[in-house]
């Protein structure tokens, strides 16, 4: 009946981050899709993902060895809080700073798409290239749940930005949730086409802004809604299937974009 500290009753909540996988591709297993310039597809069983949650800040949780308490956060002292006056009460004394994370295996499809530097910022830190490359993740599960008549939970969509001696590669998969998999993602490849121009049909055929209920959000990618931007996502399809990127802006229309932040820029 003691009362709670306010770091028992303070609730944080932390994510997974973007699922995990090593494999990289061999130019064997890849096809490319037929008028689509940039891209590749592949169609992988068996993989393992690994999903990891690193806590707030990428600070990890702290882990009682003795009784298995556990608190977000770096400092040991975190886990005093939970610390009460029973004299048998566990003192927390062997403590580890650890991420929280699982692994499974399950089928992939994976799209691979090209990008060349002297057009497309090619750096992970490229905030376009990352809300692309999500966004277009996001749709490709929506359009595929469409047209293979699946609810749109079974498949888990995913990116990973890939550099290596021959450039660099933007992977945008989707994974069965299933454990060992359901073999809907795999199913995919024999009709990657058609669900390609469904998908340039999602992205185009709202009116919102950047992304809305009635486009690209819903409830199980709440997560990534401030990455999401199907302006963005059509950018990086288009590229995958003409190689052209989105028309640079009009100096007036970068101003009325920069409308709404003028008052706060003035006061800087």
């Amino acid at each position: 009946a003691d009362p709670l500290s306010d770091a028992r009753i303070a609730e944080e909540y932390s994510s997974v981050q973007q699922p995990l996988y090593s494999t990289l591709p061999n130019s064997d297993d890849m096809t490319s899709v037929s008028n689509y310039r940039k891209i590749r597809c592949a169609s992988r069983p068996n993989q393992r993902i690994i999903m990891l949650n690193s806590g707030i800040g990428d600070s990890g949780f702290m882990i009682c060895e003795d009784c298995g308490a556990a608190m977000p956060g770096d400092n040991e002292k975190v886990l005093k809080s939970l610390s009460n006056r029973r004299s048998n009460a566990c003192k927390h004394e062997h403590t580890a700073n650890i991420d929280l994370g699982y692994d499974f295996i399950t089928d992939m499809l994976v799209l691979e798409i090209a990008l060349d530097p002297q057009h497309i910022n090619d750096k992970k830190e490229n905030l376009w290239l990352n809300r692309a490359a999500q966004s277009l993740a996001e749709a490709l599960r929506l359009a595929v749940s469409k047209e293979m008549d699946i609810e749109f939970s079974e498949l888990v969509p995913g990116y990973r930005i890939r550099p290596n001696e021959n450039g660099t590669f933007v992977d945008v998969y989707l994974y069965d949730s299933l454990s060992s998999g359901a073999g809907y993602a795999v199913g995919v490849e024999g009709k990657i086409k058609e669900i390609l121009v469904q998908t340039e049909v999602l992205l185009q055929d709202c009116n919102c802004d950047s992304a809305c209920y009635h486009c690209l959000k819903h409830y199980r990618n709440q997560f990534v809604h401030a990455l999401l931007d199907r302006s963005a996502a059509l950018g990086l399809l288009r590229w995958g299937k003409d190689a052209v990127t989105v028309p640079e802006l009009s100096l007036q229309e970068q101003k009325k974009l920069m409308d709404g932040i003028q008052h706060i820029l003035q006061h800087e």
